[in-house]
């Protein structure tokens, strides 16, 4: 069959799947990639470069496009006796995956999947929102030094690697107001290969580590080399690994995250959805540079005037004034780029709700899909508001970490372990005009 309305899939794409006998050549997907992640196709470069956002997968009429399967890999590892197998959850699953079992929007499992994961046989169930505590830690640390020195400014958030691919393709020579920062799965991975593996003497061969991600880029995202996360898989694939595993996750017992990674503060939590890294990275920065606790909250953004695909804010920390932006696609990040010198902080993330709406998530039907992510987006915030921690330098988890391991924010050994660095990656344009 032709496909030539469709986005072409490559067969080596880490992320994305297409079933050629079932497509349609409907041209929807391709007008998504252009219209709503905001890639597009010129006389230079035919053929669209792929952010692994998955975008495409959620709104295919017919679902002849899926995330690359990688859960039945991991359930031979649960069978081999020799191995470690350890699995940590990203924030945006535990709102969503109830709907793979028949569930409303934003029901909120955690405990549950915890247990779930539990008798499935991971011997270790760790909680990505620690992951995402410490990059709150380091990320406002460096925003505290960027204002201090007024230099690197503005600063981008760095957890999102459609967004980050993205820059280093279509925009390198900025890559430098990027946070060093490794995102949540990146420190969780970082600190599981080091720490957890010093604490619990574990030799490094037998470990395997698996995280549950909204998100198919993190499947490209996993394979910068630093990285050390041996699978990601996502919210639907888990579904699938459950159901196999004869789990009935509306069922299951209720357990905690194993110790020593154990569940993150309202800060890590938020991290799931549109705003949330800026928030938590503002709430640590204020205490940084005041003093004191402070709930900035996303709510009090202004939308811009003229999109929709940006929300703004001046806030005040101590003597410094911030001007911030929270950007919901590449679209968007195009019209703050004209205009880049008149902000300080900017998070920008591909998918329109933040990571409940990742590409990675259990399909919905498309015309509810705004409605059903900020029922995901909700169940987040209210597990933040009744949390007994709200703000990352509270958690004993993570004061912990850093006194016994990593001495504070930005150490040498935090730079080292728990920073990256990005590449000039514009030679894909090249390659794709060719």
């Amino acid at each position: 069959m032709n496909l030539d309305k469709a986005v072409r899939i490559d067969e080596d794409n880490v992320a994305i799947k297409r079933v050629k006998e079932m497509c349609i050549n409907c041209g929807r997907c391709k007008t998504i990639c252009e219209d709503i992640v905001g890639i597009h196709y010129d006389e230079k470069c035919k053929e669209a470069v792929c952010l692994h956002c998955g975008e495409c997968i959620l709104n295919c009429p017919v679902g002849a496009l899926v995330p690359k399967y990688d859960y039945r890999k991991i359930l031979d590892y649960l069978h081999d006796t020799e191995k470690i197998v350890t699995i940590s959850i990203a924030p945006a699953v535990r709102s969503s995956i109830g709907e793979g079992f028949g569930l409303e929007p934003g029901t909120f499992l955690e405990k549950q999947l915890v247990g779930a994961l539990k008798d499935v046989g991971f011997d270790y169930v760790f909680d990505v929102t620690f992951g995402a505590d410490m990059t709150v830690m380091e990320e406002a640390s460096e925003l505290v030094d960027r204002l201090k020195t007024k230099k690197g400014l503005p600063m981008f958030t760095s957890c999102c690697p459609s967004w980050v691919k993205y820059l280093e393709i279509y925009h390198p020579t900025i890559k430098e107001h990027l946070s060093t920062v490794k995102s949540p799965i990146g420190i969780q991975s970082s600190v599981l290969n080091t720490y957890f593996l010093k604490m619990m003497n574990i030799p490094k061969e037998k470990l395997v580590n698996v995280v549950v991600v909204p998100c198919t880029a993190k499947k490209f995202e996993i394979r910068r080399t630093e990285l050390g996360m041996d699978f990601a898989i996502t919210t639907s694939e888990l579904v699938l690994l459950l159901k196999e595993s004869k789990i009935d996750l509306t069922k299951a017992r209720e357990e905690e995250f194993s110790a020593l990674l154990g569940k993150g503060s309202g800060s890590g939590v938020i991290f799931g959805r549109s705003g949330g890294v800026m928030e938590a990275t503002l709430r640590c920065a204020n205490y940084l540079l005041t003093g004191k606790d402070k709930i900035t909250s996303f709510l009090t953004l202004e939308e811009n005037q003229k999109s929709d695909k940006i929300k703004k804010a001046i806030v005040n920390i101590g003597s410094f004034t911030l001007r911030v932006a929270s950007v919901r696609g590449m679209i968007g990040v195009e019209e703050i780029l004209k205009d880049l010198k008149d902000y300080d902080f900017i998070e920008v993330m591909n998918c329109k709700e933040g990571c409940v709406s990742g590409g990675g998530q259990v399909l919905t039907a498309i015309s509810k899909q705004d409605e059903i992510n900020l029922a995901r987006a909700k169940a987040l915030e209210l597990d933040d508001l009744n949390s007994k921690i709200r703000f990352c330098y509270k958690n004993p988890d993570v004061i912990n970490i850093y006194k016994t391991y990593f001495n504070y924010p930005n150490s040498p050994k935090a730079k080292k372990l728990l920073h990256t660095n990005f590449k000039d990656r514009s030679s894909i344009l090249r390659e794709k005009s060719l």
